[in-house]
């Protein structure tokens, strides 16, 4: 029978699982750490690893995040022990002589403070993230750092080079007054055993919380593995998979007497992700910097449109029945059509040059990678399976990482330059889920299809509130859950019209 703490991590993984695929942060959040919280937290990062590929790390992160969590827990119970004392955590003196004491006090009566830190919202969260090559583990609390504080962290950090190994520290670092010291320390030193530095560790403190950060590199074989398998499955792509259904709809407009009724014909492609991205081929051969499916259609003559969207067109290979494929196309069209109408509601539209369409199509495109996944043919499947396994200890990690979790951010890298889109809407089209690595010019821009993204995750349940960009939150007013859900309904009503 399972233990409750079991069964809530079993109902986390597969949450877990999608941030990692995603490449959204996972949080959580106590504000006493209790023991239960701390293992709960500790099987979580350890999910996290494996998902990413690192679980041989885990023997070492388990130590430091231990380290960093009680560090945070002390730093939040050390704010309101000097309140409670009349004492300024700021004041060189009134620390000296709140410190003499803290360690006893706090240890003898430690619940009375735990409730006080409760009372008073000081928090203990864990971060974790993958973004592109980086993986992110991070303790925040919000208790900023005073400037003694800053100083023993410093003092701590420049004399780790002195020392080999553990015992040489414990034989020369104490520190009566704030705890053993040891910890900054032997967290380097650990660090140091993986191949790492103290350049991979971070304590960044400004107005309203403490972050401490250790920054892992993501699996280098696997990265490149994924990267090749990225490559090659694009290139073996000389054909698009096309949904049936719509085509036909297309077909039939462009299988006229007549000039094409090009209204019609956009109506229907501006639907379909793989309708717009056939079309794309020929009009990049025109116009390298196209990005409009208005522009797009009128670059192409009735000739071009009749052979694009005939059956016999050589560059077609029609699915049907595919769930998943039909998901993300779903998906596009929900993006795409939030994507559109965010930017006409947004009030910074005017201070970038592109216009609703190329939002919208940034929307519908951006899912080109998990699109082309999940209707790879069988010669794909069998080519890209065989290069996986050329891998000797890794291919099947790399493997199930391009098929399921985190690659097909960069597959819609890959896949939208090699169809010859400008490298500024390739990166637009992928730069959604790590914002933090979008160039000033474009986070606003490239923030709208982040909250579109977002809006359809979040409606389907499979991201939470706080996944959401603060500063994409920020820009578009939203500060409350309630705020978020009513947007969501605004946007499903009218997507449903």
């Amino acid at each position: 029978m399972m233990s409750e703490l079991e069964e809530q991590l079993n109902c986390d993984k597969e949450k877990i699982k999608v941030s990692v695929s995603l490449q959204l942060p996972i949080e959580m959040t106590t504000y006493t750490l209790p023991k239960n919280t701390e293992v709960y937290i500790r099987n979580v990062m350890e999910i996290f690893l494996e998902e990413c590929h690192q679980e041989h790390l885990k023997e070492y992160l388990n130590f430091c995040l231990s380290e960093l969590l009680t560090n945070a827990k002390k730093a939040n119970t050390k704010r309101v022990y000097f309140k409670e004392k009349g004492l300024d955590i700021n004041n060189p003196e009134d620390y000296e002589k709140g410190m003499e004491n803290f360690k006893m006090d706090t240890l003898t009566n430690i619940d009375h403070y735990l409730e006080l830190q409760r009372k008073a919202g000081l928090y203990i969260k864990l971060a974790l993230r993958i973004q592109a090559d980086k993986i992110y583990i991070e303790i925040k609390n919000n208790s900023t750092l005073t400037v003694f504080e800053r100083e023993r962290i410093q003092q701590k950090l420049d004399s780790v080079q002195q020392y080999k190994n553990m015992d040489e520290v414990l034989t020369n670092v104490l520190d009566q007054s704030e705890g053993a010291g040891l910890g900054i320390i032997i967290i380097i030193l650990m660090l140091q055993k993986v191949g790492l530095s103290k350049e991979n560790y971070q304590v960044i403190s400004d107005d309203d919380e403490t972050i401490t950060r250790i920054i892992l590199p993501c699996n280098k074989t696997v990265f490149a593995g994924v990267e090749m398998l990225s490559y090659e499955f694009v290139n073996l792509e000389d054909n698009l998979p096309i949904i049936k259904s719509s085509f036909e709809q297309a077909e039939k407009i462009v299988n006229c007497d007549g000039p094409v009724d090009r209204n019609a014909l956009y109506d229907v492609i501006r639907k379909d992700i793989t309708l717009g991205l056939l079309m794309f081929k020929d009009v990049l051969e025109k116009d390298k910097k196209c990005f409009s499916l208005p522009k797009a259609i009128a670059l192409l003559s009735d000739y071009d449109l009749k052979f694009i969207y005939n059956v016999s067109n050589p560059r077609i290979r029609f699915i049907e029945n595919n769930e998943v494929a039909e998901r993300i196309w779903e998906h596009s069209r929900r993006v795409a059509y939030y994507s559109y109408n965010l930017y006409q509601n947004s009030k910074f539209k005017d201070t970038f040059p592109e216009d609703e369409e190329y939002m919208y199509l940034l929307g519908l495109f951006n899912s080109i990678g998990g699109f082309l996944i999940a209707c790879a043919s069988e010669a794909q499947l069998s080519y890209i399976t065989e290069l996986s396994q050329q891998y000797i200890e890794y291919g099947d990690k790399i493997l199930d990482m391009f098929m399921h979790r985190n690659a097909s951010t960069y597959l819609s890298m890959v896949a939208s330059r090699n169809y010859g889109f400008d490298m500024n809407v390739c990166y637009d089209l992928v730069g959604w889920n790590g914002l933090a690595k979008v160039p000033e010019a474009a986070k606003k821009r490239v923030g709208i299809l982040h909250l579109a993204e977002m809006c359809d995750f979040y409606d389907r349940g499979i991201i939470d509130f706080y996944q959401i960009d603060k500063q994409v939150r920020k820009d578009f007013g939203i500060e409350t859950e309630e705020q978020l859900r009513f947007l969501v309904k605004q946007l499903k009503e009218g997507f449903s019209e």
